[in-house]
């Protein structure tokens, strides 16, 4: 009789080893990688306008990638004194890129944030474009809210 007890408690110790060993393994698990928002390929050609467009991603939760067929958008961000810097539609990243690299972005009174919408040949066509003031101080201010959202704007007002 103690054999058979004996047995029995070898097969519930054993299976509550078990059990543990699969929850630890369930718990060790590393989380699963998601995105947290659509993604965009970021053009922002100085230190101050990749700060603005940094800090628009993590206002907005959207991720960045430096492959521009896996983004969802082109953000381009640059500093100016002109109304609209940059072009409605580009037909490649470069020429956009040379453009944006044109603008003061340094001294400029203005940031302008535009967003992208990519082609399938790799073209770009403007979605969104505003602009705001820079703070004279040099630091960040709070986004501001667009007194007229733009028609036909899928993104919004930088986030959407």
């Amino acid at each position: 009789m103690s054999l058979y007890i004996f047995r029995r408690m070898r097969e519930q110790v054993l299976g509550v080893t078990l059990a543990l060993a699969l929850s630890l393994l369930h718990c060790a698990r590393p989380p699963a990688l998601h995105a947290q928002g659509p993604i965009a390929y970021v053009v922002a050609p100085s230190a101050g306008t990749q700060r603005e467009a940094q800090r628009m991603l993590r206002f907005c939760r959207w991720s960045d990638t430096t492959v521009v067929r896996d983004a969802d958008f082109l953000l381009v961000v640059v500093r100016s004194s002109g109304s609209d810097p940059l072009e409605p539609s580009y037909d490649s990243l470069k020429w956009l890129r040379d453009a944006a690299n044109g603008q003061l972005n340094d001294s400029g009174a203005q940031f302008h944030v535009y967003l992208y919408r990519i082609r399938d040949d790799l073209s770009f066509l403007q979605a969104s474009h505003q602009s705001y003031d820079v703070d004279g101080s040099g630091t960040l201010g709070p986004f501001e809210l667009p007194r007229h959202p733009l028609p036909g704007n899928r993104f919004g007002f930088f986030c959407g």
